[in-house]
């Protein structure tokens, strides 16, 4: 529980910084995005960092839900951790809307993939 709370902060922490760090929809035209990756490259490198850390870290909190329910530990307690993860992604909606759903699908895409599900049917010998 404690290493799922530290990976939500981190989390959301990452995502929050990256989404300070990248430029502005309103001015992210093709002149001025090259313009910032010539002359501030670290910061543009730093928020792609953030953004990425981010993601995997709410992913790992997916990741560990999916094998929890398949498990058959339908309890409160994912439900739980999944409205911290809405929480946080509604938090983050009102910085930057289009971030945070190239998050969510980042966050949810790999946290699916990555879970040790196996496959159970009659049809399926392992």
């Amino acid at each position: 529980m404690k290493k799922r709370v530290l990976l939500l902060l981190i989390g959301f922490w990452c995502l929050k910084m990256s989404m300070n760090m990248f430029p502005t929809l309103d001015v992210l035209t093709n002149e001025n995005f090259i313009q910032k990756l010539v002359f501030e490259p670290f910061k543009l490198l730093g928020a792609l960092l953030l953004f990425i850390f981010g993601f995997l870290a709410i992913a790992r909190v997916i990741k560990r839900i999916c094998e929890q329910i398949y498990k058959g530990n339908k309890s409160n307690e994912e439900l739980l951790w999944i409205g911290f993860i809405l929480v946080i992604f509604v938090f983050l909606g009102f910085q930057s809307f289009w971030l945070t759903v190239l998050a969510i699908g980042f966050s949810l895409f790999y946290g699916i993939m990555d879970a040790n599900i196996r496959r159970r049917s009659r049809h399926y010998n392992n």
